[in-house]
């Protein structure tokens, strides 16, 4: 009997697919939700929403070519895709490339919300990339493809973007018959799904703004890991940086160290942190010039920017995939000795509500078999993960073959995070470059893949310590997170929560980056019942087994579904 609960490989063997426990009317809604949410089984409904210019017109289109947002312009019946716009004093200039040709077959109504689709042949969702500007006259160059536009006569500017009220309310609706709100069901996959790790806020002059969780996956004393969040910088010459941290979940939060790395540099640099401390340099990113999906599909629209797309997963006809993600192509420069990939992704509601449900096999032995994993070493927690596909792994093609080079972090489910991975070029790489991203279906949610070839270059950063800790209580807990050692914060309810500042030197060049360095680890609180299969339990040694439970998970709540068995509450 003597660690029975503890993960080993071991050989395989015939597992038959699990039983669907009998559920609570609560986790019957919230199994629903993930089939019709996340899944699309039952034809979610997706919006976009049309809004004004919200900045002054010159600063407006800044912003919108910074995010490579598609401009259209329209002048009486015509429309044109436009580029490199710009303002003077009394006009806009744009270059009119081609023909528009519009990705919707219904017209756009500025004041409700708009419908589109995302599945194939339709792929209506890059509408939330296009920006239309209508005109009442227009003056075209001699000889040129550029045009100018009155100011005065701009008629008005539409941004099209994701209407995420409506889109979450078409999910609701279809499940409670409108009786909860967009609010309402986002308020509700956190309390019910959400297993992850300290929810870290930063303040931008007026409130607390969400800025991502740190140290996720670290769900053991022996997986405590150093964790580096880029946060925003609210203006340069601000002094004073405040950060929250907060326990929001049914966990035990052990917080061992919080500080500021602060860089300044030139503004023509990005600078990264990855998961081992080294800091990177990057003067311009790459995007892809092809990214495929594993099932051939073309992801190049979802994952070339920092948008509102996203590439999440995908639903095979037949079976769903245990694993899945991406192969990019990239263009190699001659005489690169090094790669940095850069993602900003983060992990599903998917994983982290089927971690939970894995935890609910061990019925009232949980806390048994939790207590046994803090002996377990940390090799081994790390390789069952690895075998699980949990963590993003990055592979390079070369001679002709995937060569993983090395893993992302888990990220957690409620923020997307940047993250960078470097490894070196030895010239058996394919040119252009292949790179592989792959983890367990559903499992992660990519927004943007971009590469760097630059060498880093040397930089000074300043490790600042809190001047102030102060939790909920009004105590001081600032001796607890000065310094990695066997001081913890401690944070065992929800709604526990410290404010802490931090006291920045001056800024010595144009441009400021900053990380909050952080390094903890979480207890999962669980509490479930009944008297747990063993010898099932036992199966999960093997690699991918978890990725096999998770989809016979789904598969059998889709034919509940399809069967009824989910009646409307």
């Amino acid at each position: 009997m003597k660690n029975r609960f503890s993960f080993q490989l071991s050989g395989p063997r015939y597992n038959p697919p699990p039983k669907l426990r009998k559920w609570s009317p609560g986790y019957r809604l919230i199994s629903w939700l993930l089939i019709v949410c996340l899944l699309n089984l039952s034809g979610c409904m997706n919006y976009f929403k049309v809004r004004g210019p919200s900045a002054p017109l010159a600063e407006e289109m800044e912003n919108l070519s910074a995010q490579h947002k598609r401009m259209i312009l329209h002048f009486g019946e015509e429309a044109w895709v436009a580029t490199t716009p710009k303002v003077t004093a009394d006009s806009l200039t744009l270059n009119t490339w081609e023909k528009y040709e519009p990705v919707l077959t219904k017209p756009v109504v500025p004041d409700k919300a708009n419908r589109y689709r995302t599945k194939n042949p339709y792929r209506e969702n890059a509408v939330l990339n296009e920006v239309h500007i209508y005109a009442s006259s227009l003056n075209r160059y001699p000889g040129t493809l550029k045009v100018g536009i009155p100011v005065s006569d701009i008629q008005k500017i539409e941004i099209y973007e994701k209407d995420k009220g409506a889109t979450t309310a078409s999910w609701v609706l279809g499940i409670l018959g409108g009786t909860v709100g967009a609010l309402g069901v986002l308020t509700l996959l956190v309390l019910l799904l959400k297993s992850s790790c300290p929810f870290i806020y930063t303040w931008d002059g007026e409130q607390y703004a969400l800025a991502g969780e740190i140290y996720s996956g670290s769900i053991q004393p022996q997986l405590e890991r150093h964790d580096f969040l880029k946060l925003p910088v609210y203006s340069p010459e601000n002094s004073n940086y405040r950060v929250k941290i907060a326990n929001e979940v049914k966990e035990i939060q052990h917080t061992n160290l919080m500080e500021m790395w602060v860089f300044d540099h030139s503004p023509d640099l990005n600078i990264w942190v990855d998961k081992y401390g080294k800091y990177h340099t990057v003067g311009q990113l790459l995007s892809p010039v092809s990214a495929t999906a594993f099932d051939g599909s073309d992801l190049l629209t979802l994952i070339a920017q920092k948008d509102s797309l996203f590439f999440t997963g995908r639903i095979s006809d037949r079976e769903l995939p245990l694993t899945d993600g991406m192969i990019l192509e990239f263009p190699k420069p001659e005489n690169a000795t090094a790669a940095k990939v850069l993602i900003r992704a983060k992990n599903s509601f998917v994983l982290d509500y089927m971690i939970s449900q894995f935890h609910d096999q061990f019925g009232d032995r949980y806390k048994r078999w939790n207590k046994k994993q803090q002996r377990v070493p940390e090799a081994q927690l790390r390789q069952w993960s690895a075998d699980q596909n949990i963590p993003l792994t990055l592979s390079v093609e070369r001679n002709g073959e995937w060569e993983a080079v090395d893993y992302y972090n888990v990220i957690g489910p409620m923020a997307f995070k940047e993250d960078i991975l470097s490894f070196g070029l030895n010239g058996t790489e394919s040119n252009p470059v292949k790179i592989k991203l792959e983890a367990g279906n559903f499992f992660w949610d990519i927004d943007y893949v971009g590469i760097d070839y630059s060498a880093d270059r040397e930089l000074d950063h300043t490790v600042v310590s809190a001047t102030s800790a102060i939790d909920q209580w009004g105590k001081d807990i600032t001796k607890k997170i000065l310094a990695d050692d066997h001081h913890y914060y401690d944070q065992p309810e929800v709604g526990d929560f410290a404010e802490l500042s931090f006291d920045l030197p001056a800024n010595r060049e144009e441009a400021r980056s900053v990380f909050l360095h952080s390094k903890g680890w979480y207890h999962i609180l669980r509490d479930p019942e009944g008297t747990p299969d063993i010898e099932y339990l036992k199966t999960f040694r093997e690699p991918g087994r978890f990725n096999r439970f998770v989809n016979e998970y789904l598969q059998q709540l889709a034919g509940h579904q399809n069967k009824d068995q989910f009646p409307n509450p």
